[in-house]
């Protein structure tokens, strides 16, 4: 067997997550004598308990990366989204930024909405997000908006994230271990942008209709024609809330409709 492909092998053995980690290497064509030489290998004590000790660091990176999410669900089911993660593979990317997103968007897929689960979740996805495209972001030519098919759409970097109870209450109770607030019937937006100075500040009403709408995309025009204020549109796109289109993301059919 190739050196390579021996790493391979013997990489897919330790990630296993079933009792046979054999199992996991369909496909790789082993003859007996190669398998016999590997069934000895991952049986032996020395490898299931390296297979223990990464294990173990794949589960508290992952608890790391989402922790105040995780804090505020019950033992069990903080243990079982782990688990669940670190079977799947996670827990062991290089890049931890990706993998903080990536992971959050597997907790949010289990969560109610609305919930105060669901809004810290999207709250610290919206931390990793804003965070990773500070380091590259440059403020944009305001003159790009005044291109006559001008398509804009929420920003990579930016996310709006809706509390269901004032910020500050629902922090202090997490922070205190005390029962969180109810739910409100009126929302607080959070804008989360690369451009802010502190990445993140209240959004007012305008700003967050505007989100709303660039989810589509939109073309500035409708933007600017319907009920939003240019200075808005300016605000949001200065800071990369919004972000122009690139023609293959819209599409010509979903462009010409919102164009219309």
């Amino acid at each position: 067997m190739p050196l390579l492909e021996h790493q391979i092998v013997l990489g897919r053995c330790l990630r296993a997550a079933g009792t046979d980690p054999l199992a996991s290497l369909q496909g790789f064509g082993l003859d007996r004598a190669e398998l016999a030489e590997l069934d000895d290998l991952v049986h032996s004590p020395g490898f299931r308990f390296t297979q223990r000790g990464q294990r173990s660091w794949c589960e508290g990176r992952t608890a790391q990366i989402a922790q105040l999410t995780l804090s505020i669900l019950s033992t069990e089911q903080r243990r079982q989204l782990v688990d669940d993660w670190v079977d799947a593979g996670g827990g062991a990317a290089f890049d931890p930024g990706s993998e903080a997103e990536a992971f959050l968007e597997f907790v949010a897929g289990r969560l109610s909405a609305p919930s105060h689960a669901m809004t810290v979740c999207r709250m610290e996805q919206a931390t990793y997000r804003a965070t990773g495209a500070a380091l590259r972001f440059t403020p944009p030519d305001l003159s790009l908006l005044d291109q006559p098919n001008a398509i804009l759409c929420a920003g990579k970097g930016a996310a709006l994230v809706r509390f269901f109870a004032e910020p500050q209450r629902l922090f202090a109770a997490i922070a205190a271990k005390a029962p969180l607030p109810p739910l409100s019937d009126k929302c607080f937006p959070v804008l989360f942008a690369p451009g802010l100075p502190t990445l993140f500040r209240v959004a007012d009403n305008e700003e967050a209709a505007i989100w709303d709408e660039v989810a589509g995309p939109i073309a500035v025009r409708l933007l600017s024609r319907d009920r939003f204020t240019r200075s808005a549109i300016e605000g949001l796109f200065r800071i990369g809330a919004m972000d122009l289109a690139p023609e293959e993301r819209s599409g010509p059919s979903s462009m010409y409709a919102r164009l219309a």
